[in-house]
């Protein structure tokens, strides 16, 4: 009886501790695990949050830019250039064959590409190569197996049969790198900064936008500063038709 008076007596003893000096020596250590939880809890989520909106941010501003290039590259007069179409026993050139970009500048010099499509895939030296959203870019240079060399039309000293939307003015647009390029028109054409310039064919589909017109007071031309509608370091898919 002694021995289990002393049992329970000691259970008391330690029970009572435990409710009281130890639950109160622990009760700031339990606090600040707690508190430490909470902060990197929260912490975790507003990380997870940031995240979550720099994906969404990435996505938009892409689908953006998207939406712009069509916009951009919207056939001038649809009626009118489907008339002449008609008319030139020609169709509009919807499908092509889809390549991934596998290097751009700056890895590559001179404003080349290179994609994952080639002469396997039934690739051309001479197709023409554009954006998924219409805009052209340039032509296929050189075709290999599994792949493909791509010469963009902004390559330095490339020249390139072009139309000015605005007056109709037939020029010729060199390239000067970096996705840019200049054209010279005589002093007396009108253009803007915004105005689009458009390959030379039936298709008419866009090349560039002009951005800066330099002309001196003497000057009998005056020379028209443009770039193409992509930019060059962010390509990632192409559409290469015959």
């Amino acid at each position: 009886m002694l021995f289990l008076l002393g049992v329970l007596a000691f259970g008391v003893l330690v029970f009572y501790l435990m409710n009281g000096v130890f639950i109160s020596a622990a009760a700031p250590l339990w606090r600040m695990e707690n508190g430490l939880s909470g902060v990197w809890a929260g912490a975790t989520e507003i990380w997870r949050s940031r995240q979550s909106l720099v994906s969404e941010n990435v996505s938009l501003k892409e689908r953006l830019s998207s939406l712009e290039l069509e916009l951009a590259a919207r056939p001038p007069a649809p009626e009118e250039n489907g008339a002449w179409l008609a008319l030139l026993n020609r169709e509009a050139q919807s499908d092509g064959l889809v390549a991934g970009v596998l290097v751009r500048p700056p890895r590559t010099p001179y404003d080349i590409l290179i994609i994952d499509a080639g002469e396997d895939d039934g690739v051309a030296a001479g197709a023409t190569v554009a954006l998924p959203e219409g805009p052209v870019l340039g032509v296929v240079s050189e075709v290999y197996g599994g792949t493909s060399k791509v010469k963009l039309f902004s390559s330095a000293g490339e020249e390139t049969s072009a139309v000015l939307e605005r007056s109709g003015l037939p020029v010729i647009l060199e390239g000067s790198g970096g996705g840019n390029f200049r054209v010279a028109v005589p002093r007396e054409t009108w253009v803007e900064k915004g105005d689009r310039i458009l390959s030379a064919d039936v298709f008419a589909r866009l090349l560039a936008v002009v951005e800066e017109i330099n002309v001196e007071p003497t000057d009998s031309f005056k020379e028209v500063l443009s770039r193409g509608p992509a930019n060059l370091f962010n390509i990632r898919f192409v559409v290469i038709r015959p």
